[in-house]
């Protein structure tokens, strides 16, 4: 497996308010985003990754344990928002857990995990969203389910197979809302080192005004 991880604050605000992790040995990675519009979205991205971590340096990893960790960190969020008086703290968060041919997808918000195959790019996470109207001809898509956000929570789990070959995404929405299947698919198709495609990404969403922070893993089936 060959993995590449890359996060780039963006303008939006004065820290870079997505976190992630990368356990290649483990088949795991995770990406997580604060919020926007909450508070301390930058210390709620990283309790869930700093759970998961937690969790897993020392241990096995499973489809229980993960979705545990994550209610962890929800505890640890929700708990940490009430005791200090930040209401709205939260994060989304997307990881994938690869064994032998097998892929497991958790998400919560709208984070998003990717499989490309054969020149087929395919999203394997769902967005936890909704579209609501802001003005006249304006319309945002807002959150619908975030870590911290409530007392228990619910991850979306999915099932996937995996094969030598495969490209695996893990982005936060300031790479997705501005890049669609195909202009990724294009820039991760190309000859350009592991490396070098993450970057682009981040360069392209950027260069399309993307103003949000922006977190990119990639891991390739060898």
């Amino acid at each position: 497996m060959l993995t590449v991880a890359f996060s780039q604050k963006g303008n939006k605000s004065e820290v870079n308010e997505d976190a992630c992790l990368s356990f290649p040995h483990l088949g795991l990675f995770v990406v997580a985003d604060g919020v926007g519009g909450g508070p301390s979205g930058d210390l709620a991205s990283r309790m869930v990754v700093n759970t998961v971590y937690e969790t897993f340096r020392d241990g096995a990893v499973s489809e229980n344990a993960v979705v545990q960790s994550m209610c962890k960190a929800n505890d640890r969020i929700h708990r940490t928002a009430q005791e200090q008086n930040l209401k709205g703290m939260a994060s989304t968060v997307v990881a994938g857990w690869q064994f032998g041919s097998r892929l497991i997808c958790f998400n919560v918000g709208d984070s998003r995990l990717y499989r490309l195959r054969d020149g087929e790019m395919v999203q394997l996470s769902r967005d936890h969203t909704r579209q609501i109207q802001k003005a006249p001809n304006v319309l945002k898509q807002v959150v619908t389910n975030a870590v911290g956000i409530k007392p228990n929570l619910q991850v979306d789990v999915s099932h996937h197979d995996c094969q030598k070959g495969d490209l695996l995404l893990l982005m936060t929405d300031g790479i997705s809302d501005l890049l669609d299947t195909e202009s990724m698919m294009n820039i991760v198709s190309s000859p350009l080192p592991l490396a070098e495609k993450a970057r682009a990404l981040v360069a392209e969403s950027e260069q399309r005004g993307g103003q949000d922070d922006k977190t990119i893993i990639l891991a390739l089936m060898t």
